[in-house]
């Protein structure tokens, strides 16, 4: 267990962060864990196995890509009659969901690249692997556009899209998290009203709302103040089929790590995007509106 110890506090610390990531570190884990697991026969495989998915999974509780993918090679392991069999079923689940996880991930860029237009203004918030895929995407299909995006506090994720997106070539304007919603809105400038706002997601609901890291509201709630149009991109593995999901609380000391005694800090790492601020959830089944997404996950998922 040391290894998934170590994976645990690497995802805990956000040593590795975004929904993907996260997801994938899980899933590699239990992979290699599977074929340290000494036990005599299934029962006992499946009891250490579901140990170390469940601290895994208990590093990041709004993430349901992870829970999504551990679903998946559970369920495959209902089919394993001993522990060797066992072993080679994580091992091929893995595999598989993994690839799958990357199929999708190549679908949404292209689904979303045809969305970016020439001289677009395209504002973004935090880090999303899956955001920079379509906006990379859409540089390499020889658009030209500009892109706004947040400092992301209080750990900066922004500073990594940043990054990320000037090495691919593309022009980036960081602003401050408190300014994204005035800044977007007409009382700002109106030579920088965005055409549109493409943010990644940790999770879709069931009532077609998205989760997605904190300051994600304010800036979905301007932009539609501003009838500027929405898009959530993300996978439909991220489908948590419940209006609700566990609201992550990351520690106090990210926001003041000196702070006065009795001080209390609220630190949450996510919030709820409502489903009417949003124009299209941007999927591996195309461009969709937010009351189809627990329609089309069944369709391309039927097991979640």
């Amino acid at each position: 267990m040391q290894k998934i110890r170590s994976t645990f506090q690497k995802i805990k610390k956000l040593e590795v962060q975004g929904a993907s990531a996260v997801a994938t570190a899980i899933a590699i884990s239990l992979k290699n864990y599977s074929s340290r697991i000494e036990a005599k026969d299934k029962r006992g495989f499946i009891k250490q196995f579901k140990e170390a998915a469940d601290l895994l999974l208990s590093s990041r509780p709004t993430e349901p890509l992870s829970f999504n993918l551990v679903k998946y090679i559970f369920l495959k392991l209902k089919k394993a009659k001993n522990a060797k069999e066992c072993t080679l079923i994580v091992k091929k689940s893995v595999d598989d969901i993994l690839k799958t996880l990357e199929e999708s991930r190549r679908k949404i860029a292209r689904h979303g690249a045809e969305l970016v237009k020439n001289n677009d203004n395209i504002f973004t918030h935090c880090h999303s692997s899956v955001v920079e895929d379509i906006l990379i995407r859409a540089k390499k299909s020889k658009k030209k556009f500009n892109v706004f995006n947040t400092e992301t506090r209080p750990l900066l994720q922004g500073h990594i899209t940043a990054k990320n997106l000037l090495k691919a070539g593309i022009y980036v304007t960081m602003v401050t998290d408190a300014s994204a919603g005035f800044f977007i809105s007409r009382f700002s400038d109106r030579g920088l009203m965005m055409d549109k706002v493409i943010i990644g997601c940790d999770a879709m609901l069931l009532d077609g709302s998205c989760v997605n890291k904190i300051g994600s509201f304010v800036t979905a709630l301007a932009a539609h103040n501003e009838k500027e149009k929405v898009y959530i991109a993300g996978s439909l593995l991220k489908f948590h089929p419940k209006n609700w999901i566990k609201i992550e609380k990351r520690p106090a000391k990210e926001i003041w790590s000196s702070a006065p005694k009795n001080l209390k800090i609220i630190n949450l790492a996510f919030d709820v995007i409502p489903s009417e601020y949003i124009e299209g959830i941007i999927c591996e089944a195309g461009i969709i509106k937010p009351n189809q997404v627990a329609r089309k996950a069944k369709e391309i998922y039927p097991w979640l």
